[in-house]
Order: structure tokens, then sequence, then C-alpha cells
């Protein structure tokens, strides 16, 4: 990532202005960005998570280990967190459930809570195959009574029940080498040292990954076919630097881009649409905007860098 953002940084002379397309197929617009009666609450590249009964969100600063929950209308209206030290992301499960995954050096501690954010159990996971000995989670996810955990550095994800028992796993980097390499070790040699930076599951249970120094994202379906889509660039629906990504309902996706500050959206079928936010200090710009998540009426939270917080949008599909 570092080599990516060095050669990168020629981009941030050629970023282009904003533009609206007629022809596009969503559109955003700012609403507010999360806030207690204090004003807006600075963090710096929070994790979030939504409560998809509630369409409350969560907010997880791991800078000063606080956890934040919103309401609806983007108001803080509690929070929680001195009890999980090095807590590395957050989410909710259909009951409002809390699931918190803390990951130190090289073990992590998956920990369920409940809403007031008390610790009813702590999930040992259980009958990990030997191919999966070394995983070490750093990323969650939740959907449909499975917990998706993601080890960022090794590509590998796996799936437990909410006792901890192992589902299945997937080796990305291995699908990945498979796919784009095909035996080529040159080829290989550029996925030796990739991580993960977004991380999500979609409603249908598909993984959504970015990898930024392959300026791609991308989708694995539940029986390991992997799509990638994205190309290199600075212009408009182009990847400089990936970061978060999410899914909606309605099947678009959401990418987060560091380097360009925007998010872009593409369709079910992977296709560009259109993309929002850009650089600057007027409420509608993002800095470096990382996490994503999206609630069932189409706030899209966006968790940024330089303690902007997290500003929300209205996404509508035309």
């Amino acid at each position: 990532l570092t080599q990516t953002l060095g050669i990168s940084m020629l981009m941030l002379l050629v970023v282009p202005l904003p533009s609206n397309l007629a022809s596009a197929e969503a559109s955003a617009s700012f609403r507010y960005r999360l806030a207690n009666f204090s004003g807006p609450v600075l963090s710096q590249w929070a994790r979030l998570a939504v409560d998809p009964e509630r369409n409350e969100v969560y907010s997880l600063n791991r800078r000063k280990n606080d956890i934040r929950i919103f309401d609806q209308h983007g108001m803080e209206i509690y929070a929680f967190g001195e009890s999980f030290p090095s807590a590395a992301d957050i989410a909710i499960g259909d009951d409002g459930d809390i699931f918190i995954l803390a990951a130190r050096y090289q073990t992590s501690t998956l920990h369920l809570c409940n809403y007031r954010g008390e610790q009813t159990a702590e999930i040992t996971l259980k009958n990990i195959p030997a191919e999966f000995s070394d995983f070490r989670a750093n990323r969650l996810a939740y959907r449909q009574e499975t917990l998706y955990l993601a080890d960022s550095d090794r590509l590998m994800v796996i799936l437990v029940d909410l006792d901890g028992s192992f589902q299945r796993g997937y080796d990305l980097k291995a699908i990945l080498k498979k796919q784009r390499a095909a035996g080529d070790e040159e080829a290989e040699k550029q996925f030796e040292d990739i991580s993960i930076n977004g991380f999500d599951v979609d409603r249908q249970g598909n993984i959504l990954f970015t990898v930024a120094s392959l300026f791609s994202a991308f989708r694995v379906s539940a029986d390991g076919e992997l799509l990638g889509f994205g190309r290199p660039g600075s212009g408009r629906g182009k990847f400089g630097v990936t970061g978060g990504i999410v899914a909606d309902d309605a099947g678009y996706i959401y990418v987060a881009d560091r380097l360009r500050c925007v998010v872009l959206v593409f369709d079910g079928d992977l296709r560009f649409q259109e993309e929002f936010g850009y650089r600057g200090g007027l409420p509608s710009n993002l800095i470096v905007p990382d996490d994503l998540a999206i609630d069932g009426e189409g706030n899209l939270y966006v968790a940024q860098a330089a303690n902007r917080g997290v500003s929300v949008f209205k996404v509508v599909h035309q």
C-alpha cells in the first residue's frame, strides 16, 4: 500500500472536478455528519455497522477505543467501549446483538454484547481446518446468523455459526492467483504482498473486498466464483487507492477511493454508474474516505480521515 500511495501521488494534480451526467442511474446528496449535542462527532477512519431493523448506525473509533450508537437522524444515543481494548471491527445481529472483534498482534477474540454494550459471551472459534491454522481475524461482517471473519493480511475469510463453529472458508489469494496468474510464476509475484482494504458481505452472502495495490474491487459468490471490477486511473470511474466497500438491498455496490476522495457506485452487473464526494472543505466533500455502511432507507455512511468523522449521504436510484 505504501508503494501504491507513492506511485499514485502523481494523480493528485489531475483529479477531475465533479460532474453530473443525466444518464447516471444513481445519485447521492449530502445530508449531515454523525453528531451529538456538542456538534459533529470526530473520528479517524472509524469502522461502521448498521442495525438493519432499527436503522441505527454504530461507529467504532479504533484510536480511542469507543463505540457510539446513532439513531436514524444521525444523533448519538449511547456510547461504550472501555471494556474492549484493541477493538478492530463491529457487526450487528438481526436481534440487535453486538459482535465486537478485538485484534492485537497475532491474536484475536470475538465478543457478544447486549444493547448496553455489556459482554454476554466470548465466542471461541471451533473446528478450524488445518489450512486455516494461521488465520488471524481483523475484519468482521454479519449476515443471516453467520459471522464472516477476514484475515486481511493473508486474504482469508472463514464463516462461522454464532457459537463459533466453522462452516467454510476461502483462500482469496489462492483464488486470485488461479484466476489471474494461471501458473505464471512472474505474474504470481504481484499477489505475494497484497492485503484486503475494504470488506463486507451483501444480502445474498457474496463476499465483497478491495485490494488497493491491484486497483480493484472483487465479489466472491458462495461457491467461490470471483469477479473483479475497476481500472486504475485518476479520472471519473477509475480507482486510485481503493478503500471500503458495501452493497445496498438493490444490489448496487459502493467503493470508497481514499486517494481520489470519492465514493464510486456500480450496479449489480459491476458497471460504473456514478461517483460523488470529491476532496475539499465543503460539507459535501470527503477527506480520504474509507469504511462504508448503508441502511435500508438509502442512507450511506462514509468514515473519513483527518478527524472528519462520518458523513451521511442519501442515495437515490433513478
